[in-house]
């Protein structure tokens, strides 16, 4: 099968090799940047006649069975629709979906009707660090997850805090209700161009059942992504860069008591778990995707935007509660990168 890549900055050229693991045969890769073509035919191995100047051009003359998107958030938009229009049987978009809840639904329209798969490189649910963690807090021992809190290091909201929608929707089931904000008094400069905002701070989400999502993501702090996911019976704690995870949990016997009994007689284990990688995850969500399986769908990336659009608009009202699903502004856009 043909893919060509549209974007081939940093995270492109890391599409690219995973594209290749993956079976695929490149065809063709465009970017507005010269440097970046020139790096990525000589990083990636790529014939000169394969790069081009224009993105539809390049979707007509090489008529790709896949397309990749990474570009930054404001063109995906574009892409995703030129793709389906031009017959592109399968398109990977790179996460956030796009600038506007509106933008999502054109996507996700214009796929639908192309019959088109669209996928968001929301990598989670092929990621041992995510699956090997739904698989304990489902298991009696700890009894279910109720809170996952996630403490990272200078992280914006869209860039890498979107992730973690993504995350929190795969690990509970469920999909984010309400949501409170509390931005950093200061922006911190965006490495893709001064053009992009993405605030950091503080946020909380809950489900309609009851599970939260705690992300701390300060501008003032200089190290590390660390998750405390809180259940009912115990406690898991990943150190994501590490790959360490530290679970305890209640003695079966004491399981049934009152939630405020801590300090219970309890079992504590320590394993290793794969680092963070993106480009495993990714040849996996395409073997997914070709394959009919389970896969982050555009459905999904909207929701992730959803949070992200409602995260902002509580920021700039003081950590006001905004609930997600109709009342959301659709069209407004946001300069996340």
């Amino acid at each position: 099968m043909k893919l060509c890549v549209i974007g081939v900055g940093r995270m492109g050229r890391r599409h690219i090799i995973a594209a290749r693991n993956a079976g695929f045969e490149l065809a063709g890769i465009f970017d507005v940047s010269v440097d970046a073509l020139a790096t990525t035919m000589t990083e990636c191995h790529v014939d000169k006649a394969l790069a081009f100047d224009d993105a539809v051009r390049m979707l007509k003359s090489m008529r790709p069975d896949a397309v990749v998107i990474s570009t930054t958030a404001p063109s995906h938009c574009e892409f995703v629709c030129a793709a389906a229009g031009a017959g592109v049987r399968y398109i990977l978009c790179e996460k956030p979906m796009a600038s506007s809840l509106e933008e999502c639904d054109r996507m996700i329209a214009a796929c639908r009707a192309a019959g088109a798969r669209l996928a968001v490189n929301h990598q989670m649910r092929f990621m041992e660090q995510y699956t090997d963690i739904k698989a304990l807090t489902e298991t009696p021992e700890f009894g279910g997850l109720r809170s996952m809190v996630v403490t990272a290091s200078n992280f914006g909201l869209a860039m890498n805090g979107c992730h973690y929608f993504e995350a929190f929707r795969y690990l509970t089931d469920e999909e984010v209700a309400e949501i409170s904000c509390w931005f950093d008094p200061n922006n911190v400069p965006n490495p893709r161009g001064p053009q992009y905002v993405d605030r950091s701070g503080q946020l909380r989400g809950i489900t309609a059942s009851g599970i939260r999502l705690m992300i701390e993501l300060g501008a003032d702090l200089g190290h590390g992504i660390e998750v405390i996911y809180g259940c009912r019976n115990g406690q898991i704690l990943v150190d994501e860069l590490a790959g360490h995870v530290r679970g305890i949990h209640r003695l079966p016997e004491y399981r049934d008591l009152p939630t405020t009994r801590y300090g219970m007689p309890a079992t504590e284990f320590q394993r290793k778990i794969a680092q963070a990688d993106v480009t495993k995850p990714t040849e996996d969500l395409w073997r997914a995707m070709l394959s009919g399986g389970v896969y982050p769908t555009g459905q999904n990336g909207r929701h992730a935007v959803g949070v992200l659009v409602a995260a902002n608009l509580s920021g700039e009202n003081a950590g006001r509660t905004v609930a997600l699903g109709h009342g959301l502004p659709i069209e407004r856009k946001f300069m996340w990168a």
